[in-house]
């Protein structure tokens, strides 16, 4: 449906149909008939988190290799079929999770949610396959260490977050655990973290609800849930007892690179909506907030400068980073010092509130005009259980932040005796 030139698709309980699977699996899928094409996301609890010690970097490995052959397709096999119908089919892991996706014309949707499925289930690890992806992530490893923004932000995890934290380093992991992980610790990573129970996939465009529902109920049959290993609780992080300054010296640099923040918060924190909403409007409203006016445009002291709160499961790093000329990365920190400090006495100026709310409503109805931003919204209100009735409250939700809630959060947890700054410099 258009309005004004502007498509729009309703998200609610009345047009998602949401089905929980006989194994645990959970469908949701929205019918979208703009375009004769089908949008797949998914996600499952295989990320960083569920690393063995010693194993650094087995979640982003294992999930890198699932498209790498299975018990019916060679890696190259697999990508002549897709290319030959134009689709696409991706696995990925990240901190937090393990995500995957798919693309097709809707007339191949059968085939490739059992291609997709096949992916997810029958991995075989070829072990030549294996070592090419080991080189490449070893490469990326190496890369990241003469990378002054990779080696701040690496900096900053390990020495803001403990030890046992998903957040604590990075889902490559180090290049010595990398280079350990055998072909069976692969095997057995896969059949202990990809399981049913746990799994989300979201599927819109295209298709009727109920023939994607079945599709998907027989191409799971047989996949069963598994006992796996407990994991370890995730410890508590929040800004530290006082102030923690690493610097990283790298050669032959020009530029320097600053992370200084804390622990945030979890998406499904009370402080989310006060804290996005203070994070908008200290470092990324606009050319990057009161922070790219000042520190950047006002004072000259960054090249770039921008904040970033990343929640999820756990609450991942509420930061300010910037890349700097090497002689300024002193007065640089100064400045986003200051910045935060009168974030803390004044959280909103002027209109800065209401352009925060018009930029949230306004980009979550601009990521709802494609089918990938549909899947991708659905998958997160299944995951953060934030209910299919969601879109409809969250215009309230937003109204209802007040700037005297904003600025309790940014005292609570951008610190100015309990921040980490972490930098990267030439030698």
């Amino acid at each position: 449906m258009r309005e004004g030139g502007v498509r729009t698709v309703a998200i609610t309980p009345e047009t998602v149909t949401r089905r929980q699977l006989p194994n645990g699996a959970v469908v949701l899928v929205q019918e979208s008939h703009a375009h004769p094409a089908v949008t797949v996301r998914g996600y499952l609890p295989a990320g960083v988190r569920a690393d063995p010690p010693g194993r650094d970097g087995l979640a982003l490995l294992a999930a890198s290799m699932l498209t790498r052959g299975t018990a019916r397709h060679t890696s190259q096999a697999l990508a002549l079929e897709l290319d030959s119908i134009g689709a696409s089919v991706g696995v990925s892991a990240d901190i937090e999770g393990a995500g995957f996706s798919a693309r097709c014309l809707a007339e191949d949707a059968g085939h490739v949610l059992d291609l997709l499925t096949e992916v997810l289930t029958q991995p075989t690890f070829p072990s030549d396959e294996v070592e090419k992806q080991r080189a490449k992530i070893i490469t990326a490893i190496r890369e990241s260490r003469h990378d002054t923004r990779a080696a701040a932000d690496k900096a900053f995890r390990a020495a803001a977050y403990p030890a046992g934290h998903p957040h604590h380093r990075t889902a490559e992991g180090e290049e010595e655990t990398v280079a350990a992980v055998t072909r069976d610790d692969l095997a057995a990573f896969h059949r202990q973290r990809y399981r049913p129970d746990g799994l989300v996939v979201t599927v819109v465009g295209d298709v009727a609800a109920s023939w994607t529902i079945d599709r998907l109920t027989r191409a799971f049959e047989g996949w069963t849930p598994r006992p796996a290993p407990v994991l370890p609780p995730v410890p508590a992080a929040g800004p530290a007892a006082a102030v923690q300054r690493r610097q990283v010296e790298l050669p032959g640099k020009t530029q320097a690179d600053i992370v200084l923040g804390a622990p945030g918060f979890a998406r499904t924190s009370p402080d989310y909506y006060p804290g996005m909403m203070a994070d908008l409007i200290l470092g990324r409203l606009g050319l990057m907030g009161r922070l790219g006016a000042r520190v950047r445009d006002e004072e000259g002291l960054a090249y770039y400068v921008y904040s970033q709160a990343q929640a999820g499961f756990f609450g991942g790093p509420w930061a300010v980073r910037a890349g700097v000329n090497p002689a300024n990365v002193v007065r640089a920190i100064d400045g986003i010092l200051r910045e935060i400090e009168g974030f803390h006495r004044e959280p909103t100026r002027g209109d800065e509130l209401r352009d925060a709310r018009d930029y949230v409503t306004g980009s979550l109805a601009l990521r709802l005009e494609t089918d990938g931003g549909i899947a991708q919204a659905l998958l997160e209100l299944e995951l953060f259980e934030l209910g299919l009735d969601y879109l409809t409250r969250f215009p309230a939700l937003i109204a209802a932040v007040t700037p005297e809630q904003m600025g309790d959060v940014a005292r609570r947890y951008l610190r100015l005796d309990g921040y980490t700054v972490a930098t990267a410099v030439p030698a």
